[in-house]
């Protein structure tokens, strides 16, 4: 048999895998999970992510308030000069530097464009985040059945994350009839409700008859 021939077959039967042919654990459970856009569901880590913009914010605003009091001591002792002109600064011999200072201004300056640029792109990640869809009440009682029963055999601990519903979103594109999803779950609670109100109401007004 020919390479083309192996890669063919191999294709072929890739094509129709099942979900139970993949170990079970989480090989298993990536092979669901892959099996229908619907069941894409994953944490976003939203406290955490909050947890690290606001220590980046922090170092950012340490980093910010000492640069401010360099500008400051600079004008001060009439150092300013370094103020007017980026390119002095940069030229700034050591021993005009006050013995307070840690760094020079282009050194911090270089270190809060770092820092900046992480606090950046970690807020936009953030953002792109939470702008995804939680997923529906359908597509989440569907992953979560499948887990705790088909799934199966997972650590406890390891798949702990499937309760924290309110931090989890859904990779499921163009969900553009999401707010359908939830208005007929709002609706069938309602019937529901309706329905154990006229049959209690029902079954009183035949105790009174009889």
């Amino acid at each position: 048999m020919s390479n083309r021939e192996t890669v063919s077959k191999q294709s072929w039967l890739l094509e129709f895998v099942e979900v139970e042919d993949f170990s079970e654990g989480f090989p298993r459970l990536a092979c669901f999970l892959d099996s229908d856009e619907s069941f894409m569901l994953f944490r976003r880590f939203g406290i955490t992510f909050s947890r690290l913009l606001l220590n980046k914010q922090d170092e950012i605003r340490q980093m910010e308030h000492e640069l401010q009091g360099m500008d400051l001591m600079d004008e001060v002792l009439g150092n300013k000069a370094y103020l007017l002109s980026r390119d002095e600064d940069v030229k700034r011999e050591r021993s005009s530097i006050p013995a307070c200072w840690s760094q020079t201004r282009p050194e911090i300056l270089e270190k809060l464009e770092i820092k900046i640029l992480e606090y950046s792109e970690l807020l936009l990640k953030a953002n792109q985040l939470k702008a995804l869809e939680k997923p529906s009440a359908r597509d989440y009682r569907s992953v979560l059945h499948y887990m705790e029963n088909d799934g199966g055999q997972m650590y406890e601990e390891e798949m702990s994350w499937i309760y924290d519903k309110e931090d989890l979103v859904s990779l499921r594109p163009g969900r553009e009839h999401a707010w359908l999803d939830g208005m007929l779950e709002r609706l069938l609670k309602v019937c529901r409700c309706g329905l154990v109100r006229v049959l209690k109401y029902s079954h009183q007004r035949s105790c009174i008859v009889q």
